[in-house]
Protein backbone atom coordinates (compact mmCIF):
# COMPACT_ATOMS: atom_id res chain seq x y z
CA UNK A 1 0.00 0.00 0.00
CA UNK A 2 3.09 2.41 0.49
CA UNK A 3 4.25 1.73 -2.97
CA UNK A 4 1.03 1.99 -4.04
CA UNK A 5 0.43 5.29 -2.45
CA UNK A 6 4.17 6.57 -3.41
CA UNK A 7 3.00 5.63 -7.20
CA UNK A 8 -0.15 8.03 -6.58
CA UNK A 9 1.33 10.79 -4.99
CA UNK A 10 4.09 10.97 -7.89
CA UNK A 11 1.71 10.29 -10.57
CA UNK A 12 -0.64 13.50 -8.81
CA UNK A 13 2.56 15.60 -8.96
CA UNK A 14 2.89 14.95 -12.87
CA UNK A 15 -0.65 15.58 -13.05
CA UNK A 16 -0.47 18.92 -10.94
CA UNK A 17 2.79 20.05 -13.02
CA UNK A 18 0.39 19.14 -16.31
CA UNK A 19 -2.26 21.21 -14.68
CA UNK A 20 0.49 24.02 -13.91
CA UNK A 21 1.11 24.31 -17.05
CA UNK A 22 -1.65 24.28 -18.97
CA UNK A 23 -2.76 27.16 -16.74
CA UNK A 24 0.43 29.43 -17.74
CA UNK A 25 -0.25 28.53 -20.91
CA UNK A 26 -3.90 29.61 -21.18
CA UNK A 27 -3.14 33.02 -19.27
CA UNK A 28 -0.24 33.55 -22.07
CA UNK A 29 -2.98 32.77 -24.86
CA UNK A 30 -5.35 35.60 -22.83
CA UNK A 31 -2.65 38.19 -22.66
CA UNK A 32 -2.10 38.92 -25.71
CA UNK A 33 -5.69 40.53 -25.56
CA UNK A 34 -4.71 42.81 -22.66
CA UNK A 35 -4.99 46.64 -23.12
CA UNK A 36 -3.76 49.14 -21.59
CA UNK A 37 -6.29 52.41 -22.51
CA UNK A 38 -6.73 55.94 -21.31
CA UNK A 39 -9.01 58.74 -22.32
CA UNK A 40 -9.24 62.18 -21.97
CA UNK A 41 -11.99 64.93 -22.95
CA UNK A 42 -12.14 67.89 -24.73
CA UNK A 43 -14.78 70.72 -24.41
CA UNK A 44 -15.11 73.03 -27.64
CA UNK A 45 -16.85 76.47 -27.09
CA UNK A 46 -17.31 78.71 -30.17
CA UNK A 47 -19.43 81.98 -30.18
CA UNK A 48 -20.81 84.10 -32.68
CA UNK A 49 -20.59 88.06 -32.45
CA UNK A 50 -23.12 90.95 -32.75
CA UNK A 51 -23.36 94.06 -34.72
CA UNK A 52 -24.64 96.10 -32.18
CA UNK A 53 -24.16 100.18 -32.08
CA UNK A 54 -25.43 102.48 -29.87
CA UNK A 55 -26.44 106.46 -30.72
CA UNK A 56 -25.91 109.61 -28.21
CA UNK A 57 -26.22 113.26 -28.37
CA UNK A 58 -23.84 115.23 -26.27
CA UNK A 59 -23.23 119.21 -26.42
CA UNK A 60 -19.80 120.83 -25.88
CA UNK A 61 -19.52 122.46 -22.11
CA UNK A 62 -16.44 124.47 -20.56
CA UNK A 63 -14.29 122.30 -23.54
CA UNK A 64 -15.79 118.67 -22.00
CA UNK A 65 -19.20 116.46 -23.86
CA UNK A 66 -22.05 116.28 -21.39
CA UNK A 67 -25.65 115.10 -22.72
CA UNK A 68 -27.48 117.27 -24.64
CA UNK A 69 -30.38 118.51 -23.74
CA UNK A 70 -33.70 119.10 -25.40
CA UNK A 71 -36.08 121.24 -25.44
CA UNK A 72 -34.38 124.65 -25.45
CA UNK A 73 -35.38 128.00 -27.24
CA UNK A 74 -33.44 128.93 -30.14
CA UNK A 75 -33.07 132.31 -31.85
CA UNK A 76 -31.62 132.99 -35.55
CA UNK A 77 -28.02 133.07 -35.97
CA UNK A 78 -27.99 130.57 -33.28
CA UNK A 79 -25.11 128.22 -33.72
CA UNK A 80 -25.71 125.01 -31.08
CA UNK A 81 -23.40 122.29 -30.32
CA UNK A 82 -24.89 119.27 -30.68
CA UNK A 83 -22.64 116.04 -31.45
CA UNK A 84 -24.91 112.85 -32.37
CA UNK A 85 -21.69 110.05 -31.69
CA UNK A 86 -22.05 106.73 -32.58
CA UNK A 87 -20.21 104.07 -29.95
CA UNK A 88 -19.69 100.24 -31.77
CA UNK A 89 -20.39 97.93 -28.66
CA UNK A 90 -20.12 95.24 -30.97
CA UNK A 91 -17.79 93.22 -33.84
CA UNK A 92 -15.99 95.65 -36.03
CA UNK A 93 -18.46 97.28 -38.41
CA UNK A 94 -19.09 99.79 -41.09
CA UNK A 95 -21.74 102.85 -39.93
CA UNK A 96 -24.57 105.11 -42.03
CA UNK A 97 -26.73 107.29 -40.99
CA UNK A 98 -29.74 109.03 -42.32
CA UNK A 99 -31.06 112.66 -40.95
CA UNK A 100 -34.53 113.45 -40.62
CA UNK A 101 -35.94 116.93 -40.49
CA UNK A 102 -39.24 118.29 -39.14
CA UNK A 103 -41.26 121.11 -38.80
CA UNK A 104 -44.44 122.04 -37.48
CA UNK A 105 -44.94 124.23 -40.19
CA UNK A 106 -45.34 123.39 -43.63
CA UNK A 107 -45.05 126.50 -45.16
CA UNK A 108 -41.87 127.54 -42.87
CA UNK A 109 -38.55 127.09 -43.79
CA UNK A 110 -36.80 124.28 -41.14
CA UNK A 111 -33.58 122.68 -40.52
CA UNK A 112 -31.77 120.96 -43.67
CA UNK A 113 -28.28 119.23 -44.40
CA UNK A 114 -26.87 123.04 -44.74
CA UNK A 115 -27.81 123.48 -40.90
CA UNK A 116 -25.21 120.89 -40.11
CA UNK A 117 -21.47 121.60 -39.24
CA UNK A 118 -18.40 119.96 -38.50
CA UNK A 119 -18.79 116.85 -40.72
CA UNK A 120 -15.45 114.46 -41.20
CA UNK A 121 -14.45 114.22 -44.16
CA UNK A 122 -14.61 110.84 -43.64
CA UNK A 123 -18.27 110.76 -44.25
CA UNK A 124 -19.91 110.75 -47.69
CA UNK A 125 -23.28 111.48 -48.47
CA UNK A 126 -24.73 108.84 -51.21
CA UNK A 127 -28.49 108.83 -51.46
CA UNK A 128 -30.53 109.60 -48.23
CA UNK A 129 -27.77 108.28 -46.08
CA UNK A 130 -24.30 109.45 -44.86
CA UNK A 131 -21.76 106.75 -45.12
CA UNK A 132 -18.65 106.46 -43.10
CA UNK A 133 -15.53 105.17 -44.72
CA UNK A 134 -13.67 103.71 -42.25
CA UNK A 135 -14.35 100.57 -40.22
CA UNK A 136 -15.43 101.02 -36.75
CA UNK A 137 -14.20 98.96 -34.28
CA UNK A 138 -15.45 97.59 -31.20
CA UNK A 139 -15.90 100.03 -28.17
CA UNK A 140 -14.92 103.00 -30.68
CA UNK A 141 -17.14 106.23 -31.05
CA UNK A 142 -17.27 108.69 -34.15
CA UNK A 143 -19.47 111.65 -33.89
CA UNK A 144 -21.68 112.79 -36.99
CA UNK A 145 -21.67 116.07 -36.94
CA UNK A 146 -20.37 118.85 -33.59
CA UNK A 147 -22.84 121.95 -34.46
CA UNK A 148 -26.57 123.11 -35.54
CA UNK A 149 -26.62 127.19 -37.42
CA UNK A 150 -30.34 128.16 -37.08
CA UNK A 151 -30.29 130.38 -40.25
CA UNK A 152 -29.25 133.82 -39.76
CA UNK A 153 -32.39 134.78 -42.33
CA UNK A 154 -35.60 133.84 -40.20
CA UNK A 155 -37.53 136.92 -38.75
CA UNK A 156 -40.58 136.70 -36.25
CA UNK A 157 -43.06 135.09 -38.85
CA UNK A 158 -40.84 131.78 -37.83
CA UNK A 159 -41.11 131.96 -34.46
CA UNK A 160 -43.34 129.44 -32.65
CA UNK A 161 -41.75 126.77 -34.47
CA UNK A 162 -41.07 123.17 -33.14
CA UNK A 163 -38.36 121.87 -35.05
CA UNK A 164 -37.06 118.74 -34.63
CA UNK A 165 -33.76 116.70 -36.01
CA UNK A 166 -34.08 113.04 -35.92
CA UNK A 167 -30.63 110.76 -36.40
CA UNK A 168 -30.75 107.15 -37.68
CA UNK A 169 -28.23 104.96 -37.37
CA UNK A 170 -26.91 101.42 -39.30
CA UNK A 171 -24.77 99.05 -39.21
CA UNK A 172 -23.31 96.12 -40.97
CA UNK A 173 -20.69 93.98 -40.08
CA UNK A 174 -16.79 94.49 -41.87
CA UNK A 175 -15.95 90.75 -42.15
CA UNK A 176 -16.34 89.91 -45.75
CA UNK A 177 -17.94 92.68 -46.63
CA UNK A 178 -16.40 95.67 -48.79
CA UNK A 179 -18.72 98.84 -49.43
CA UNK A 180 -18.48 100.64 -52.56
CA UNK A 181 -17.97 104.57 -51.77
CA UNK A 182 -18.40 105.31 -55.45
CA UNK A 183 -21.64 103.36 -56.25
CA UNK A 184 -25.18 105.02 -55.75
CA UNK A 185 -26.02 102.73 -52.80
CA UNK A 186 -22.59 101.94 -51.57
CA UNK A 187 -23.95 98.44 -49.80
CA UNK A 188 -25.94 97.56 -51.80
CA UNK A 189 -29.60 95.62 -51.04
CA UNK A 190 -28.06 94.22 -47.50
CA UNK A 191 -30.57 94.10 -45.82
CA UNK A 192 -30.76 96.28 -42.20
CA UNK A 193 -32.24 94.19 -39.27
CA UNK A 194 -32.90 95.29 -36.04
CA UNK A 195 -30.43 94.48 -33.08
CA UNK A 196 -32.36 93.04 -30.22
CA UNK A 197 -29.42 92.80 -28.38
CA UNK A 198 -28.52 95.20 -24.93
CA UNK A 199 -25.50 97.22 -24.81
CA UNK A 200 -23.09 96.15 -22.12
CA UNK A 201 -19.74 96.97 -23.51
CA UNK A 202 -18.24 94.03 -22.57
CA UNK A 203 -14.86 93.03 -24.42
CA UNK A 204 -14.25 89.66 -23.85
CA UNK A 205 -10.45 88.78 -23.92
CA UNK A 206 -9.60 85.40 -25.17
CA UNK A 207 -5.53 83.70 -25.08
CA UNK A 208 -4.31 83.38 -28.64
CA UNK A 209 -2.22 81.72 -30.58
CA UNK A 210 -1.94 78.28 -28.02
CA UNK A 211 -0.69 75.81 -29.48
CA UNK A 212 -3.16 72.57 -29.45
CA UNK A 213 -1.34 68.68 -28.52
CA UNK A 214 -2.47 65.73 -27.42
CA UNK A 215 -0.12 63.63 -26.09
CA UNK A 216 0.92 59.96 -25.03
CA UNK A 217 3.18 60.83 -22.33
CA UNK A 218 5.47 58.20 -21.56
CA UNK A 219 6.41 59.53 -18.03
CA UNK A 220 3.41 59.59 -16.54
CA UNK A 221 1.68 56.99 -18.83
CA UNK A 222 -1.28 58.85 -19.70
CA UNK A 223 -3.61 60.98 -23.04
CA UNK A 224 -2.70 64.64 -21.96
CA UNK A 225 -4.90 67.13 -24.06
CA UNK A 226 -3.34 71.14 -23.97
CA UNK A 227 -5.48 73.50 -23.91
CA UNK A 228 -8.89 72.32 -22.45
CA UNK A 229 -10.83 74.34 -25.44
CA UNK A 230 -9.59 73.36 -28.81
CA UNK A 231 -11.51 76.47 -30.32
CA UNK A 232 -9.59 78.90 -27.81
CA UNK A 233 -7.89 80.33 -30.50
CA UNK A 234 -10.70 81.13 -32.45
CA UNK A 235 -12.30 85.00 -32.07
CA UNK A 236 -15.93 85.62 -31.98
CA UNK A 237 -17.58 84.26 -35.13
CA UNK A 238 -18.86 86.32 -37.64
CA UNK A 239 -20.85 85.18 -40.82
CA UNK A 240 -18.84 84.26 -43.59
CA UNK A 241 -15.64 83.08 -40.98
CA UNK A 242 -14.08 80.49 -41.72
CA UNK A 243 -11.71 79.51 -38.66
CA UNK A 244 -8.98 77.06 -38.82
CA UNK A 245 -6.92 75.26 -36.19
CA UNK A 246 -4.71 72.14 -35.39
CA UNK A 247 -3.59 69.63 -32.42
CA UNK A 248 -0.04 67.82 -32.81
CA UNK A 249 -1.08 64.09 -31.85
CA UNK A 250 2.48 62.42 -30.57
CA UNK A 251 3.25 59.10 -28.79
CA UNK A 252 5.97 59.56 -26.07
CA UNK A 253 6.24 56.19 -24.57
CA UNK A 254 8.04 53.53 -25.44
CA UNK A 255 5.75 51.63 -27.09
CA UNK A 256 3.77 51.44 -30.34
CA UNK A 257 -0.06 52.85 -29.34
CA UNK A 258 -2.95 53.53 -31.30
CA UNK A 259 -5.07 56.16 -30.79
CA UNK A 260 -8.73 57.13 -31.42
CA UNK A 261 -10.98 59.91 -31.61
CA UNK A 262 -14.77 60.51 -31.61
CA UNK A 263 -17.34 63.55 -30.84
CA UNK A 264 -19.78 63.69 -28.52
CA UNK A 265 -22.51 66.12 -27.52
CA UNK A 266 -23.07 68.16 -24.76
CA UNK A 267 -26.76 68.78 -23.17
CA UNK A 268 -27.76 72.59 -23.78
CA UNK A 269 -30.60 74.58 -25.08
CA UNK A 270 -32.28 74.04 -28.12
CA UNK A 271 -31.28 77.27 -29.57
CA UNK A 272 -27.22 75.97 -28.96
CA UNK A 273 -28.14 72.38 -30.43
CA UNK A 274 -29.57 74.53 -34.06
CA UNK A 275 -25.96 76.50 -33.93
CA UNK A 276 -24.59 73.09 -34.15
CA UNK A 277 -26.54 71.81 -37.25
CA UNK A 278 -25.68 75.77 -39.41
CA UNK A 279 -21.92 75.12 -38.77
CA UNK A 280 -19.90 73.54 -40.82
CA UNK A 281 -16.94 71.44 -39.73
CA UNK A 282 -14.51 69.25 -41.50
CA UNK A 283 -11.44 67.36 -39.75
CA UNK A 284 -8.71 65.64 -41.04
CA UNK A 285 -5.63 63.26 -40.02
CA UNK A 286 -2.24 63.97 -41.94
CA UNK A 287 -3.74 65.73 -44.46
CA UNK A 288 -6.89 62.77 -45.01
CA UNK A 289 -10.30 63.69 -44.43
CA UNK A 290 -12.15 61.93 -41.71
CA UNK A 291 -14.96 64.04 -41.61
CA UNK A 292 -17.09 67.08 -43.71
CA UNK A 293 -20.40 68.06 -42.63
CA UNK A 294 -22.21 69.92 -39.36
CA UNK A 295 -20.50 70.54 -36.38
CA UNK A 296 -22.90 67.95 -35.02
CA UNK A 297 -20.94 65.55 -36.31
CA UNK A 298 -22.62 62.58 -35.48
CA UNK A 299 -21.21 60.01 -37.59
CA UNK A 300 -17.92 60.92 -35.70
CA UNK A 301 -20.08 59.74 -32.66
CA UNK A 302 -18.15 56.44 -32.86
CA UNK A 303 -14.36 55.70 -32.63
CA UNK A 304 -11.92 56.31 -36.11
CA UNK A 305 -8.77 55.67 -35.76
CA UNK A 306 -5.83 58.56 -36.19
CA UNK A 307 -3.42 55.49 -36.89
CA UNK A 308 -0.71 53.75 -35.12
CA UNK A 309 1.91 55.68 -33.32
CA UNK A 310 5.58 54.07 -32.73
CA UNK A 311 7.46 55.69 -30.00
CA UNK A 312 8.66 59.41 -30.70
CA UNK A 313 5.82 59.28 -33.65
CA UNK A 314 3.95 62.27 -34.52
CA UNK A 315 1.05 63.67 -36.37
CA UNK A 316 -1.05 66.54 -37.47
CA UNK A 317 -4.76 66.74 -37.03
CA UNK A 318 -6.54 69.68 -38.62
CA UNK A 319 -9.50 71.07 -38.48
CA UNK A 320 -11.88 73.71 -40.04
CA UNK A 321 -15.75 75.43 -38.51
CA UNK A 322 -17.30 77.65 -41.20
CA UNK A 323 -19.82 79.85 -40.86
CA UNK A 324 -22.43 80.55 -43.32
CA UNK A 325 -22.74 83.50 -44.79
CA UNK A 326 -26.51 83.70 -44.64
CA UNK A 327 -26.81 83.22 -40.45
CA UNK A 328 -28.65 86.86 -39.69
CA UNK A 329 -29.48 88.94 -36.14
CA UNK A 330 -30.99 85.55 -35.01
CA UNK A 331 -27.98 83.87 -34.26
CA UNK A 332 -26.29 86.87 -33.08
CA UNK A 333 -24.38 85.95 -29.88
CA UNK A 334 -25.49 82.21 -29.76
CA UNK A 335 -22.73 80.15 -28.37
CA UNK A 336 -22.47 76.65 -28.31
CA UNK A 337 -20.16 73.47 -27.26
CA UNK A 338 -19.12 70.07 -28.27
CA UNK A 339 -17.09 67.53 -26.72
CA UNK A 340 -14.41 65.76 -28.26
CA UNK A 341 -12.40 62.44 -27.00
CA UNK A 342 -9.43 61.34 -27.37
CA UNK A 343 -8.20 57.77 -26.38
CA UNK A 344 -5.67 55.25 -26.63
CA UNK A 345 -5.29 52.06 -26.59
CA UNK A 346 -1.37 49.89 -26.32
CA UNK A 347 -0.98 46.53 -26.42
CA UNK A 348 1.10 44.30 -24.07
CA UNK A 349 3.44 43.45 -26.63
CA UNK A 350 7.22 44.93 -27.20
CA UNK A 351 7.58 47.87 -29.22
CA UNK A 352 7.02 47.61 -32.89
CA UNK A 353 10.06 47.95 -34.70
CA UNK A 354 10.04 50.98 -37.37
CA UNK A 355 9.90 48.91 -40.85
CA UNK A 356 12.27 49.66 -43.79
CA UNK A 357 8.90 50.89 -45.87
CA UNK A 358 7.72 52.96 -42.57
CA UNK A 359 4.73 51.09 -42.36
CA UNK A 360 3.41 49.76 -39.53
CA UNK A 361 1.47 46.66 -39.67
CA UNK A 362 -2.32 46.18 -38.94
CA UNK A 363 -3.10 46.24 -34.96
CA UNK A 364 -5.51 43.83 -33.33
CA UNK A 365 -9.19 44.42 -32.77
CA UNK A 366 -9.30 45.93 -29.32
CA UNK A 367 -12.16 43.08 -27.45
CA UNK A 368 -15.69 44.17 -27.93
CA UNK A 369 -14.64 47.86 -29.90
CA UNK A 370 -15.47 48.33 -33.23
CA UNK A 371 -13.83 51.24 -34.61
CA UNK A 372 -13.08 52.87 -38.19
CA UNK A 373 -9.87 53.06 -39.71
CA UNK A 374 -8.26 55.34 -42.03
CA UNK A 375 -5.26 55.09 -44.31
CA UNK A 376 -2.42 57.36 -43.45
CA UNK A 377 1.09 57.65 -43.17
CA UNK A 378 1.00 55.76 -39.83
CA UNK A 379 -1.66 53.60 -41.02
CA UNK A 380 -1.92 50.96 -44.09
CA UNK A 381 -5.11 49.15 -44.39
CA UNK A 382 -4.34 45.52 -44.70
CA UNK A 383 -6.78 42.05 -44.56
CA UNK A 384 -5.88 39.87 -41.86
CA UNK A 385 -4.12 36.88 -42.74
CA UNK A 386 -6.31 33.42 -42.91
CA UNK A 387 -4.14 31.38 -40.21
CA UNK A 388 -7.16 28.91 -39.91
CA UNK A 389 -7.22 29.12 -36.19
CA UNK A 390 -11.10 30.40 -35.57
CA UNK A 391 -10.65 29.80 -32.26
CA UNK A 392 -12.48 32.49 -29.91
CA UNK A 393 -11.25 34.56 -26.78
CA UNK A 394 -14.55 32.71 -25.12
CA UNK A 395 -12.52 29.09 -25.62
CA UNK A 396 -9.80 30.34 -23.89
CA UNK A 397 -11.51 31.93 -20.96
CA UNK A 398 -13.32 28.03 -20.69
CA UNK A 399 -10.21 26.29 -20.84
CA UNK A 400 -8.78 28.60 -18.19
CA UNK A 401 -11.57 27.73 -15.88
CA UNK A 402 -11.10 24.08 -16.64
CA UNK A 403 -7.31 24.46 -15.74
CA UNK A 404 -8.30 25.80 -12.59
CA UNK A 405 -10.88 23.29 -11.43
CA UNK A 406 -8.21 20.57 -11.81
CA UNK A 407 -6.28 22.63 -8.69
CA UNK A 408 -9.45 20.92 -6.76
CA UNK A 409 -10.28 17.71 -8.82
CA UNK A 410 -7.10 16.54 -8.70
CA UNK A 411 -6.36 16.73 -4.81
CA UNK A 412 -9.78 14.71 -4.11
CA UNK A 413 -8.68 11.81 -6.33
CA UNK A 414 -5.30 11.16 -4.66
CA UNK A 415 -6.62 11.13 -1.50
CA UNK A 416 -9.56 8.38 -2.34
CA UNK A 417 -6.37 6.64 -3.63
CA UNK A 418 -4.90 6.78 -0.58
CA UNK A 419 -7.59 5.43 1.35
CA UNK A 420 -7.70 1.88 -0.84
Amino acid sequence: MREGGRNVKNSFKKKLLAAALLVFATLGAVCTYAYFSDTVTVKNHIALGDVNIGLKEYELKNGEEIPYENSRVILPGDSISKIPRITNYGEPCWVRVKVFFQNSMENMAGFTEDCLSGVSPDWVRQGDFYYYTRVLGRMETVPFFQRVTIPSGWTEEHSGQKLSLEIRADAIQSAHFSPDFQAPSPWGSQEIQLCVHEMDGEVIQRERNVELSVEFQGQAHRLVAVPDDFFGNFKTAMPGDVLQDQVEISNTTEKTSEIFFHTGLVCQREDRMDLLKKLGFSIRMDGKELYSGNLMALELAEEVSLGLFRSGQKGILDFTVTVPPELDNAYALRDTVVKWYFSVYETDTDPVPAPENSEIPQPEEPPGRSVKRYEGPYYKEKKPVDTGDETSVLGYLILLGVSFGGFFVIPVCWKRGKRT
